[in-house]
């Protein structure tokens, strides 16, 4: 062991000036500069609105990728759309079935096709008529000159422009959606099969009940040698593809293992100004892929197929892309008594919508009591900020791994362990800025912030960089999937805040003596811009005046 001490004096002195000098940029690194991430998030089928389980899932995503860009990954997020699935085709049975036309729809689309989708689950259940139309859709979905698909495909893109909404509301934007329809009619599948049959452990059967099948053979794995039948289908004897093979001919154009087969064309711009790209079969060629590293965000309910996809993608020769897939696995939000279930409405009352809603809404009532005399507009805009602040938090305070129970009185808690304090810090920093009534820096004796508790702030500000760091650092794969502890920089935000609070409880700034004022003030300055760009990591919106 050694044992070594700071000194304060000289330690306050580096810390506050190069976080004051830096600004923005204090946090940011280039230990990752030069890899190319792509992160898949959240992938909810578009028949329904987001419930606040998939909001969690959208904003570990979300804060992945600002994590990654904060230490220099070059990041692509793509949303996977499963636009043929079952619940298509139920809905678009029903859609049919009772010639609705979705221009006269007035509710948020979402809304309206989640409520219709209880209800076609009702009536397949008992109707087996039913039952046999919505598997001849499934099947005619494939045609996309069929009136089945071209119906789906109004329906389809409806729903997601109302759900990108939700996620706008969050400040969650995305790069490129690959549609599942553009990858069963790109090419990309006949080409993975065809790749996949080069490797000596994938197969094509000629006996058994699996003759024709090509499959993978995962005797072939330590793991799964003792199988009573080692062999995972990847296509069925006739050509369809099962979910494994697509999962991993997916993969494989991830990492540029299969040539870019899509044509990208804008599906619309973006809250943020910014165009989100959809993979279409005409329109422009884009290149995508080739990625050095692939974070799937997804249920930890998905751990063992998550798995298999890795362990076939080395079965076929590519160890190096095997390693670098990483399921960011996280567990489920549910109800006291319930998971969310599409099928059962369960979200009903729990969409993030509704969540969002009334967060806004208890957001902009403490807002008006602590403003009074402010404008209604400003009311508006503070209390949507820290309403999603809070959500987001929320989501983000809790360790991935650990299930959420969702309950009203924790999310919107607006004291103690919530966004709205650390908000509310940031507003106090900012406000004793402009009641100084000058900026920070010139010739300013650092050396001053020696006192226990300026020392404390200080230290906790130095440790920013890193924490961000040891969170990459940290990304390694577990049993249960790849561990992501975005609990740890909530956490340290929240540190952050206690001990500014703590400094400017016991350490007077704007009546201090000039020189340890120009000094409080410096460090007022470097927690403003620490907590900013914190704050920004978490997706948090920053709010000046509370």
């Amino acid at each position: 062991y050694i044992n070594f001490f700071f000194d304060r004096e000289e330690f306050a002195r580096h810390v506050v000036s190069e976080v004051c000098e830096i600004k923005d940029r204090y946090g940011m690194t280039e230990e990752f500069k030069g890899t190319r991430a792509l992160i898949e998030s959240p992938a909810v089928n578009p028949s329904k609105p987001w419930h606040i389980g998939h909001a969690r899932n959208a904003i570990l995503g979300d804060t992945l990728a600002n994590i990654l860009e904060t230490v220099g990954c070059e990041v692509v997020r793509i949303d996977y759309i499963n636009d043929l699935g079952l619940q298509i085709a139920q809905l678009t049975w029903k859609i049919m079935h009772d010639d609705l036309h979705l221009e006269d729809v007035s509710e948020k689309m979402d809304h309206f096709l989640g409520h219709l989708y209880v209800e076609v689950q009702k009536i397949a259940e008992n109707d087996s008529d039913a039952e046999n139309e919505i598997r001849e859709i499934t099947r005619r979905l494939e045609d996309l000159n069929s009136e089945e698909a071209k119906r789906s495909a109004e329906m389809v893109t409806l729903c997601l422009k109302a759900q990108c909404q939700t996620a706008y509301r969050l400040g969650i934007y995305k790069n490129y959606q690959i549609w599942e329809s553009s990858i069963a009619h790109s090419g990309l599948l006949q080409t993975a099969k065809d790749l996949m049959l080069q490797a000596e452990n994938i197969l094509m059967l000629t006996k058994g009940e699996k003759k024709g099948c090509i499959v993978a053979n995962l005797a072939a794995i330590e793991e799964f040698k003792d199988m009573k039948d080692p062999h995972k289908v990847l296509f069925r004897s006739d050509g369809t593809r099962t979910y494994t093979g697509a999962d991993v001919a997916f993969q494989m154009w991830k990492f540029g293992i299969i040539k870019d087969p899509f044509h990208y064309g804008v599906f619309e711009e973006q809250a943020n100004g910014e165009d989100v790209y959809r993979t279409a079969l005409d329109g422009s060629d884009r290149t995508l892929g080739r990625f050095d590293i692939v974070y799937n965000v997804i249920a930890s309910a998905q751990a063992h197929p998550q798995k298999l996809i890795y362990t076939i993608l080395d079965l076929l020769g590519h160890h190096e892309q095997s390693l670098n897939s990483h399921h960011v696995a996280y567990e489920f939000v549910g109800l006291e008594d319930e998971d969310f279930s599409g099928r059962k409405g369960t979200w009903i009352g729990y969409s993030t919508d509704d969540v969002l809603d009334k967060a806004t809404e208890l957001a902009k009532e403490e807002v008006a009591k602590r403003n009074p005399d402010e404008s209604n507009e400003f009311k508006e805009i503070v209390g949507a900020k820290v309403g999603i602040g809070a959500v987001r938090y929320f989501m983000l305070k809790a360790s991935p791994d650990r299930k959420i129970t969702f309950r009203w009185e924790e999310a919107l808690d607006f004291n103690g362990d919530a966004a709205p304090y650390l908000q509310y810090s940031f507003a106090r920093a900012q406000r004793i800025l402009e009641k100084a009534k000058m900026e920070p820096g010139g010739s300013v004796n650092l050396t001053l912030l020696s006192s226990e508790a300026e020392f404390a702030l200080v230290k906790a500000i130095s440790k920013f960089p890193e924490e961000i760091l040891e969170v990459v650092r940290g990304l390694k794969k577990d049993v249960w999937g790849t561990s992501f502890s975005s609990n740890r920089i909530a956490g340290y935000c929240y540190e952050l805040a206690t001990l500014f609070s703590k400094f400017y409880d016991s350490c007077p700034v704007l009546k201090a003596e000039p020189t340890t004022k120009a000094a409080r003030l410096e460090l007022v300055s470097a927690f403003r811009i620490t907590m900013g760009n914190c704050l920004r990591v978490l997706g948090i919106p920053v709010v000046e005046r509370m």
